[in-house]
């Protein structure tokens, strides 16, 4: 099997990452990376199903999979996980990373009060206990890890870079503005954060000659824009995005959805959206325009 995952290029492309650290620690923060940078990412698959899942998703699937390891893993003990580590580090060689995140006990004493969340053995014994059995059960396994990370003090947004940086996966650049035409009648779009009615405006329907056209025609454009309450409208929402999206990119949510509504989601909507495609373009704001009813 060594020669084919030296030979074989599909598979040499393939990574394997094993994510494995104390409960509170970030790991889940980590899938969420890994998932985004293209990995099928599974949390807590049990121990005697992961050479069947790794078999089924890298070896036939040629997928890259990601698998977080903690003490609520069925079938969790220390030298099980050092023997499936040293299995996979000696089946896939460079394709296989082993990483391995933790932060100090304060830090994660920190974060589920903040959160409220229990952690998996708070039933047993209390937090701190709980925290200290976490660490001890994961003495040691660090020693296998290609890669170790603190995630004490760092906003997801940064872990999530360090990680992809120590990885050498490219960093995530999504897409920071998506634009949206929808109708009232189909509803809201659930990846809307901001919903835009632009029902107040003269409504080309009511014309014939512009009923059957759409706002991405130059007619129904002009005679949208034509009304009064267009330019001081769209002032006003690019006033908001200019003010908002960079303060979301400082906190870790780099993504900002804007949505317009009209009736039928052909018309004003639709011009609304175009229009400030538009200026989005101009401005240089990478952006991605989409138009649900058309």
């Amino acid at each position: 099997m060594e020669a084919a995952v030296q030979n074989n290029k599909d598979i040499t492309n393939v990574r394997i990452s094993i994510v494995i650290g104390p409960s509170g620690a970030g790991k889940s923060t980590a899938l969420n990376a890994l998932e985004d940078a293209g990995f099928s990412a599974v949390d807590n698959l049990p121990l005697s199903l992961i050479d069947q899942y790794i078999a089924l998703e890298v070896e036939t699937a040629k997928r890259r999979i990601a698998l977080a390891i903690d003490m609520r893993t069925t079938g969790f003990e220390k030298k099980v996980v050092k023997g499936l580590i040293q299995n996979l580090k000696s089946k896939f060689k460079e394709a296989c990373q082993i990483i391995y995140i933790h932060a100090r006990p304060s830090e994660i004493i920190r974060r589920y009060q903040t959160t409220r969340r229990h952690h998996p053995l708070v039933k047993e014994v209390n937090l701190n206990e709980a925290i200290e059995t976490d660490f001890a059960a994961m003495k040691g396994i660090d020693e296998f890890a290609d890669i170790i990370l603190d995630s004490t003090g760092s906003d997801p947004s940064a872990f999530k870079a360090i990680l992809l940086s120590r990885l050498g996966l490219p960093a995530l650049n999504p897409v920071p503005l998506t634009i949206l035409s929808f109708s009232f009648r189909k509803g809201i779009p659930e990846t809307a954060d901001y919903v835009f009615d632009t029902r107040f405006l003269a409504n080309p329907h009511w014309k014939e000659e512009l009923r059957k056209l759409t706002g991405m025609h130059e007619g129904v454009q002009n005679f949208i824009q034509g009304d009064e309450g267009f330019e001081p409208f769209m002032r006003n929402v690019k006033q908001i995005i200019e003010l908002i999206l960079p303060v979301l990119q400082k906190t870790g949510k780099p993504q900002l959805g804007v949505a317009f509504g009209c009736t039928g989601g052909r018309h004003r909507s639709v011009t609304s959206a175009e229009y400030l495609a538009s200026w989005a373009k101009n401005r240089k704001i990478k952006h991605v325009l989409e138009h649900l009813e058309l």
